[in-house]
């Protein structure tokens, strides 16, 4: 049976868990909290009298690991650590919450969700991903192993993976009816739906000019430290945090080739050029793991580097031609020859799991005349398509190639390997192209061992002369060729300064001492890679963020700067003009596309081509009567002018039955599942401890 076979064959992704994704309505972060060291060593978070254990946190993280892997994606372990780890405190605080409110599930509501007729579809598709063809078919074979030979190893496993399914799909179940209470909890008083029936009952759309503040320089508007702390003083509590923060002074040194390296590597893209000119098909760079070979056939349409075209379509046999260069990659081209061949193929396609007498059985009753649709309900089929337009290029596998390029018309051909089938028909086939053989050859320069050995040396040697963080100016940086940033870390961040993999860097900070300097961190991966130094400069309570801490002051620098730049245009170009066309020649003179248009709706909370949170622009539009100029006025990013040239009215008069219904359905659910984690966590205690176990 091939159900069985993809058991065998998959003992390892018999762990994988498809979680049952029901907490779409909660996804976020948001989740903070201090750091602490519990008296247990094997516990990574507490939530309220929940604790949350290591090896179930390492076990999800192994678990992530390999659909990353499955999936070919590249994650930060950090990053993928944290989620990991707020999924879990969001899973606990609902847990707690459905837990004191009775919710429950019975037998047969959890039996339904899982097998039978109406299974939910995330469970026909994790039976699928282990070979089974429904979920029915899994349990049986969980609770009778023994009737289809499987082994006793895998028998456990498979009994792990459907019983913590079971456990997900009753989480989930509870939390959709956590979510079914909530929902009608939140009820619209009068000023409510009044506001909501005002918000959606008319869009302005407007023509606008605009002047960025960016377009202004900086170094023209200083900004004093009095100023950003009276700006900080107004805007204190959007700084308020309950965590302890560690402010950080950081040098990021890009590990790239030196000039020796560029030079020694063009010299072997010359030398690859030449063993390719000069011996047969690609002997020139066989064996060498520096570089990269794909050989492809491809019409002239399919290939789309211009430079690979036009060497591939008027290349002779054997020629060899560098097509690209971008900073230290190289790609070398070289041309086999062209042929005649068909480009692509109309097929039906059925693939099949089973005996070679059922797959028979199906390919006789196909070519009796069985439909197509009917054929694909028979026992033993995965799945099939039918009128599939295929390209013949793409097909590795030269014999099924030639076999489909030989197969008659309108009659099923069958290819097998063990138990496995795919069975084709092919319909049609486009007239032959002209097909091109060649390979691309591909090199990077890399960092020599040598020039990666200097940049240690002489980073370690600039700590050992700057071994405090007072001692560690951004000066002295500057003057060893390093350039000394600002930053700020807590215990929940992922990365330091949005450095990939960093967190290490992180982890030491936030166990340092203040003043103290790291030992020198080698972060990111191939092509990214940086030397990363940190110094300690500051330790923050929880409480209000600093006005010193980079980020807080960076953002108020920005801000008060901005506020700046704005009194001036608004300045420069009040009543400078009579009309919207005099206000584009004004600020953007010879821009024909310098009025732009926008729809504006009040309560939106982004306006194309202005931005997010423009609250003071969405309170001035609808109150602008059409036709009449206004501004310039102030918005996050620049002054704007703009008229309104019509208004859309949804043309229903306000009635309070309907609009509280609107409310309900759109605002009273919405608003509370998408900020049920934090209404909850603001009513117990959640500590985490992630830095203590934080691994690769």
């Amino acid at each position: 049976m091939a159900t069985l076979e993809k058991i065998r064959s998959k003992s390892v992704l018999l762990m994988v868990i498809i979680g049952v994704a029901l907490l779409a309505f909660i996804i976020g972060d948001g989740l903070t909290s201090g750091r602490t060291l519990f008296s247990n060593p094997t516990m990574i978070a507490k939530v309220g009298d929940h604790k949350i254990d290591i090896t179930d946190f390492q076990r999800r993280y192994e678990q992530a690991n390999q659909r990353l892997q499955q999936q070919g994606s590249k994650e930060d372990p950090a990053v993928v650590q944290q989620q990991i780890l707020n999924g879990m405190v969001q899973e606990a605080l609902l847990d707690d919450e459905i837990e004191a409110l009775g919710i429950k599930v019975t037998d047969k509501e959890l039996s339904r969700a899982m097998v039978g007729p109406e299974a939910f579809p995330m469970m026909v598709q994790f039976a699928r991903q282990y070979g089974f063809e429904s979920p029915d078919q899994m349990l049986d074979v969980v609770k009778n192993p023994s009737k289809y030979q499987v082994p006793a190893e895998q028998a456990t496993q498979l009994l792990a993976v459907w019983n913590e399914q079971e456990s997900n799909m009753e989480r989930g179940l509870k939390q959709m009816k956590f979510a079914n209470i909530m929902s009608g909890v939140i009820a619209a008083n009068e000023l409510d739906a009044k506001a909501l029936y005002d918000s959606n009952a008319s869009t302005s759309h407007i023509s606008y000019v605009k002047k960025d503040y960016s377009s202004l320089p900086d170094d023209k508007y200083p900004v004093s430290d009095d100023e950003i702390k009276a700006q900080y003083n107004k805007e204190k509590n959007i700084f308020k945090t309950d965590q302890e923060s560690r402010t950080v002074n950081y040098i990021a040194v890009p590990v790239v080739p030196s000039q020796t390296d560029i030079v020694a590597g063009q010299q072997v893209v010359e030398t690859a050029i030449a063993e390719l000119t000069a011996k047969p098909d690609l002997e020139g760079v066989a064996g060498n793991v520096d570089f990269g070979v794909d050989r492809q056939s491809q019409t002239a349409a399919r290939i789309t580097n211009p430079a690979l075209k036009q060497f591939v379509t008027a290349a002779a046999p054997g020629d060899v031609k560098l097509t690209s260069q971008i900073n230290n990659e190289y790609s070398i081209a070289k041309f086999f020859g062209s042929k005649s061949q068909v480009d692509s193929i109309n097929i039906d396609m059925v693939a099949f799991a089973g005996p070679a007498a059922a797959r028979d059985s199906l390919l006789a009753a196909l070519n009796s005349g069985k439909p197509f649709d009917d054929a694909l309900k028979m026992s033993g089929v995965q799945g099939g398509q039918a009128d599939l337009w295929t390209s013949m290029l793409q097909i590795n596998n030269d014999s099924i190639k030639n076999r489909l390029l030989n197969a008659p018309a309108g009659y099923f051909i069958g290819d097998s390997v063990g138990e496995q089938a795919m069975i084709y028909r092919v319909n049609e086939k486009k007239a032959p192209v002209t097909v091109y053989d060649f390979a691309t050859v591909s090199y990077k320069i890399e960092p020599s061992d040598e020039t990666i050995t200097n940049l240690n040396n002489n980073l370690d040697k600039f700590i050992v002369e700057n071994n405090n963080a007072p001692a560690m100016t951004a000066e002295k940086a500057a003057a060893a060729g390093y350039t000394l940033l600002p930053s700020s870390v807590t215990a929940t961040s992922a990365q330091l300064a949005n450095i990939p993999s960093s967190r290490a860097a992180v982890k030491w900070a936030m166990e340092a001492d203040k003043g103290q300097v790291s030992p020198v961190f080698e972060v990111g991966n191939s092509g990214n890679q940086r030397l990363l130094v940190v110094a300690l400069t500051d330790i923050n309570e929880p409480g209000f963020v600093p006005v010193s801490d980079p980020q807080v002051k960076m953002y108020l620098t920005n801000k008060v700067r901005n506020d700046k730049k704005a009194a001036d245009l608004i300045a420069q170009y009040k009543g400078k003009a009579k009309d919207l066309n005099g206000y584009a020649q004004l600020i953007a003179p010879g821009d024909t596309a310098a009025i732009a248009t926008a729809n504006v709706t009040f309560g939106q909370p982004f306006i194309a081509g202005i931005g997010f949170g423009e609250s003071a622009l969405l309170g001035r539009v609808p109150a602008t009567k059409v036709n009449t100029l206004a501004g310039p006025v102030k918005t996050n990013n620049a002054i704007i002018v703009y008229q309104v040239t019509s208004v859309d009215n949804e043309g229903r008069p306000y009635n309070y039955d309907e609009s509280a219904a609107r409310y309900a359905g759109q605002l009273g659910s919405q608003s509370v599942m998408n900020k049920v984690v934090d209404i909850l966590r603001n009513g117990t205690e959640v500590e985490t401890d992630l830095l203590k176990f934080y691994s690769e």
